[in-house]
């Protein structure tokens, strides 16, 4: 049975009092005797003999009663949400200006790992080159190997003789230290596990530093464009091609003078044409520094010897790609070009 509510309880007294009787109230309620008799009792007992409340509750919200109006909620997260997708649609193929007249480079640095487990010989060599004129910077990610701070790979961590302190330290120094003009700066999954604000906000009106993938055009001042999907990761991968996932993205999504991968530590790089598409393009698996791998070692992954970086060269008059998987080779073309 549903308990009575105040207003039943109100009703069934002022019905007693109106027709006299218990029997009048029950037949006009349409229930028995015994229960109107019953009923009243009750209503007595809440209410008193006159049917009006001796004490006065106030009323709680109970449940979010310390919250905010759930029609401003809404109208926050509508505005939120606009924002992220303007947000979001200026960074689709968003646009660097490179004033360059003459052929220049970009010389992808693959994951860095910056920490113990980087091949320092090799990242110096790169660096040294992405000083040279004509010569900029992009990173795909994982600038450090910023282990979480709980969970399973917080042991990975505890056994490097490493802080995050130190790891910031480092990161700050690639970007600002180390000589480079950086064009692109992708954050990898490593990334978010430090944080990636403190990237964000260390590359803020010097760098793009864009969440795991950036699509973007270089514009020449004759007007030619030169189209690039950078991604740290993507979705895919074959015994068979190291380029696998890179080539998907190349099928099945937009156009681009060059598709470049980094995160899983291999190397691949050839020039891919598309004939159903009257095109071609460059698909590039960029290896990354790190080294001497535990993950590598225990889950039988061999550690490529190539392409660490991958120097892009770029022709301004036409917005045309020429790729290299030895950037110092690359350096020397460059040079050759430029003169």
């Amino acid at each position: 049975m549903n308990p009575l509510t105040d207003e039943t309880c109100r009703q069934t007294i002022e019905a007693v009092e109106r027709l006299g009787s218990i029997a009048e109230a029950a037949k006009e309620f349409g229930i028995a005797r015994q229960t109107m008799q019953d009923r009243l009792r009750v209503a007595k007992a809440r209410l008193g003999e006159t049917g009006s409340k001796m004490v006065e509750m106030p009323t709680f919200v109970i449940d979010g009663d310390e919250e905010e109006d759930i029609n401003d909620l809404l109208k926050r997260f509508r505005k939120s949400h606009d924002l992220k997708a303007k947000a979001a649609a200026e960074r689709n193929w968003f646009e660097i200006r490179v004033k360059e007249t003459k052929p220049y480079a970009m010389l992808w640095f693959g994951d860095p790992h910056l920490g113990p487990h980087c091949l320092w010989p090799v990242l110096e060599r790169h660096i040294a080159i992405a000083r040279q004129d004509g010569v900029y910077g992009a990173n795909v990610g994982d600038t450090t190997d910023s282990w979480p701070w709980t969970g399973r790979m917080a042991r990975l961590w505890a056994e490097n003789d490493i802080s995050h302190k130190t790891e910031r330290r480092l990161a700050e120094w690639f970007m600002f230290g180390a000589g480079i003009h950086w064009l692109i700066w992708l954050i990898g999954n490593h990334d978010e596990w430090n944080n990636t604000e403190f990237y964000k906000k260390l590359g803020a009106y010097t760098v793009p530093v864009i969440d795991w993938r950036a699509k973007f055009t270089l514009v020449h001042n004759n007007g030619s464009k030169t189209r690039i999907d950078a991604a740290h990761g993507r979705k895919g991968s074959s015994i068979y091609n190291p380029t696998h996932a890179t080539l998907r993205e190349a099928k099945f999504g937009e156009e681009a003078a060059l598709f470049i991968t980094g995160h899983t530590h291999n190397f691949g790089l050839f020039e891919y044409e598309m004939p159903e598409r009257k095109t071609h393009t460059w698909l590039a698996q960029v290896r990354g520094f790190k080294t001497l791998d535990h993950y590598a070692l225990v889950n039988g992954f061999p550690e490529s010897g190539k392409g660490h970086s991958i120097m892009s060269v770029i022709f301004p008059e036409t917005g045309k790609v020429q790729c290299f998987s030895d950037p110092e080779e690359g350096a020397d073309y460059l040079k050759w070009l430029r003169r």
